[in-house]
C-alpha cells in the first residue's frame, strides 16, 4: 500500500491508507508514539470508515496528504493531514457522508510502555510525555472504549497534540484560557510550502516532490538535513538489512545542500552547510563522526528493539547507527564539492574567508591522512579497506579546496598531495583495464559512476569507459543497477537508486538520452501519484525497499533533471 510522508521540518509522520503509522516526538530522531508500520500493535491514530472500496491519495498542497476513501455503499471520507508549523501535533481535516470509527492509540517508546489514560491524554508511564486526543467536530461522537471513539458523518478536525510534560499542552490547567484555533494553522501551513517557488522545465512532478521532501528533511531548529524519516524499512522484506536513517550523515546532507543549491533555494542550502560547519572539530578527522543527531550531538548508539516484530515481519528493528564507529573518508569530499557549490552559485567570499580555517584543516588533514583505509561509501561492517571511491572523493575535497583558496586570494598548497591520490589509485585501483572496488580487488561498484560527475576523470576517458561497462554487464538490472554483488552479510539483493541515477547523469553526459528517459519512466511508475522514492527497488515486484522516502535520491533526482534541463 502506498506511504505517505508529511513534515514540518521539526518531526514528520508516514501515512498508510487512513492510519498515521509512524510518528516520532518530538524530532524526527526521537521515539515514536505511532509505530504501526514496524509492528501491528506498535500504536496509530487511525480514521475507519466501514467497507472501504478505494482509497485515492495526493498532495493537493506540497507536504499536505490529502486521503479520498469511497465506501461499497457509496458514501465517501475525505482526510487532509499535515503538521503545523512550530508543534510536535498532527492535525487532520476530516470530510465525511459516512460515520466511521476512530482508533487513537498510542504507545511510548517505540512501543515499549502503554500509556496510562486520563480522559482524553495518554501518559507515558516511564515518563513526562503525553499525547491528547483532541477534536472539533459538527456531528455526534461517542466514546466506544479506552483507544475508540465513534463519529457521525459532518466534518471538523481531529488532533494528536503531544507535549514533552503532561503539565504543558493542549489540557496544561494555566492554559485552559487559551482558545485553540485548527483552521489557522491549516492556513499557515499550506501558505508556507506554496510559498517555495519549485518549477522544473521537464519532469516536472517528481521534481517537484524531489524538492519538497529534501526541504521536508530538514530540522528547522539546527539546520540539519535527515537522511529519511524512518527506521527499519527493511532492504529485502524478511531479512536483516534494517537501519536507523533519521540522522544527519554528512554525505547525505552534502548531497540536498548541492541539490538544493542547484534547485535554487539557496538560504536553505545554506542553512545545511552551516549546520555541517558547525560540526568540524580540530582535534583529529574534520568530521569525526559520519553521521550526527539532528541537534549536531553525538550519535546513539545501535540497539535492536526485539520487542517490535518489523515491517512485514522484517526483524531486527534497530535505532541508533553503528556506522557512526566507522572511518568514512568520502564524505569531506562531498561536504567540500556543495560548499564551492555554494561559492560558485553565490560568490560569497565573506562566508568563505570566515570558515577558511576549517577548510584548510579539511585539506590539511586529507594530504596527511589519505592512505588510511576506511569503511567506504556503504558503511561495509567488515574489515575496512582502500575503497577507490573514498579515495576519489578525497581527491574532490583537495581540488575544491585549492579553488576556494586561490578565488580568496591565498595559495593551493595541496596540489601535490591531490596528484599523489590520483596517481595511487590509477597505480593502485585499476584491475583488467577498469576501475575495481577497492585496490588489489576485481569487483565492480557502482559509486566509481561518480567520479566524473565530481571531475576526477571524464566521462568519455578510456578508463572511465571501460568501468561503465563493467558495471552495466555486472551490476545492471533492468534500468537500475545495484551498489556491488555482495558484502560482509551476503549477496546485494535489489538495485540501489542512487548509483541508478549516477548512471542516469553519465547517460545525459555521454548523450544517451533515451536511456535517461527510461530509467526515469521506471522510477515514475514505480513512485505513483505521490511521486515518492525510496533507496532499493524490487524489480520483480516493482515497488521500494529499504527506508522512505529515501532523501539522497530525491536530491539526485533534482540534480538529474537540471542537467537535463541545461542540454535541452
Amino acid at each position: 500500500m502506498q506511504l505517505g510522508f508529511i513534515s514540518n521540518q521539526i518531526t514528520s509522520a508516514i501515512i498508510q491508507g487512513t492510519s498515521i503509522v509512524w510518528f516520532p516526538v518530538p524530532k524526527f530522531d526521537s521515539p515514536s508514539i505511532f509505530a504501526k508500520l514496524l509492528d501491528e500493535d506498535g500504536g496509530e491514530f487511525s480514521i475507519l470508515p466501514e467497507k472501504i472500496e478505494s482509497i485515492k491519495k495526493y498532495y493537493e498542497h506540497p507536504l499536505v496528504l490529502t486521503t479520498e476513501v469511497k465506501t461499497e455503499r457509496g458514501g465517501s471520507l475525505k482526510v487532509t493531514d499535515l503538521l503545523p508549523l512550530g508543534e510536535t501535533v498532527i492535525i487532520r481535516k476530516v470530510e465525511s457522508d459516512v460515520p466511521f470509527t476512530v482508533v487513537f492509540k498510542p504507545a511510548f517508546n517505540y512501543a515499549l510502555y502503554r500509556p496510562i489514560i486520563l480522559g482524553d491524554r495518554f501518559v507515558n508511564p516511564k515518563g513526562r510525555d503525553c499525547v491528547a486526543f483532541l477534536y472539533k467536530w459538527d456531528g455526534k461522537v461517542s466514546r466506544e472504549s479506552s483507544f475508540t471513539w465513534r463519529f457521525s458523518e459532518g466534518k471538523g478536525f481531529l488532533v494528536a497534540n503531544y507535549a514533552t510534560d503532561k503539565e504543558h499542552g493542549a489540557f496544561s490547567e494555566r492554559r485552559k484560557a487559551l482558545q485553540m484555533d485548527f483552521e489557522k494553522p491549516f492556513e499557515k501551513t499550506i501558505k508556507y510550502w506554496e510559498s517555495f517557488n519549485v518549477r522544473s522545465k521537464v519532469y516536472e512532478d517528481l521534481y517537484r516532490s524531489s524538492v519538497y521532501v529534501l526541504l521536508g528533511s530538514i530540522y528547522s531548529p539546527s539546520g540539519a538535513s535527515i537522511a529519511s524519516p524512518t527506521t527499519s524499512l527493511p532492504e529485502v522484506v524478511g531479512g536483516s538489512r534494517n537501519w536507523d536513517y533519521r540522522f544527519a550523515w554528512i554525505r547525505d546532507s552534502s548531497i540536498t545542500a548541492e541539490a538544493l543549491i542547484n534547485a535554487g533555494f539557496i538560504v536553505e542550502a545554506r542553512r545545511i552547510l552551516n549546520f555541517l560547519l558547525s560540526l568540524v572539530n580540530f582535534t583529529s578527522k574534520p568530521f569525526y563522526y559520519p553521521l550526527y543527531t539532528v541537534e549536531g550531538t553525538i550519535p546513539p548508539p545501535e540497539v535492536k528493539l526485539m520487542w517490535l516484530s518489523g515491517y512485514k515481519n522484517s526483524k531486527p528493528v534497530r535505532i541508533g547507527n553503528a556506522a557512526s564507529k566507522q572511518i568514512q573518508l568520502d564524505v569531506e569530499g562531498f561536504f567540500m564539492n556543495a560548499l564551492y557549490k555554494y561559492f560558485e552559485k553565490t560568490g560569497d567570499t565573506v562566508l568563505i574567508k570566515d570558515v577558511f580555517d576549517k577548510v584548510e584543516h579539511i585539506a590539511d588533514w586529507i594530504s596527511e591522512n589519505w592512505l588510511i583505509k576506511d569503511s567506504g561509501i556503504w558503511e561495509d561492517r567488515g574489515e575496512p579497506k582502500h575503497y577507490t571511491h573514498s579515495k576519489i572523493m578525497m581527491w574532490v575535497a583537495l581540488d575544491r579546496a585549492g579553488k576556494l583558496a586561490e578565488y580568496i586570494g591565498k595559495e593551493d598548497r595541496w596540489k601535490e598531495s591531490k596528484e599523489k591520490i590520483r596517481e595511487w589509485v590509477l597505480e593502485n585501483c585499476v584491475s583488467n583495464g577498469y576501475l575495481a572496488r577497492f585496490a588489489g580487488s576485481e569487483d565492480i561498484d557502482s559509486s566509481i559512476l561518480s567520479a566524473p560527475l565530481y571531475g576526477f576523470i571524464s566521462e568519455k576517458d578510456g578508463l572511465f569507459l571501460n568501468t561503465l561497462s563493467k558495471i552495466e554487464k555486472e551490476l545492471k538490472v533492468g534500468n537500475f543497477v545495484k551498489r556491488y554483488k555482495g558484502d560482509f552479510m551476503g549477496e546485494a539483493k535489489h538495485p540501489f537508486l542512487l548509483t541508478t541515477l549516477w548512471l542516469a547523469r553519465v547517460y545525459v553526459r555521454l548523450g544517451r538520452t533515451e536511456e535517461v528517459k527510461e530509467i526515469i519512466s521506471d522510477i515514475e511508475r514505480i513512485a505513483g501519484s505521490l511521486h515518492l522514492v525510496g533507496e532499493h527497488v524490487d524489480v520483480e515486484k516493482k515497488e521500494f525497499t529499504g527506508n522512505f522516502p529515501q532523501v539522497f535520491v530525491h536530491a539526485e533526482i533534482v540534480n538529474l533533471v537540471k542537467e537535463i534541463e541545461g542540454v535541452t
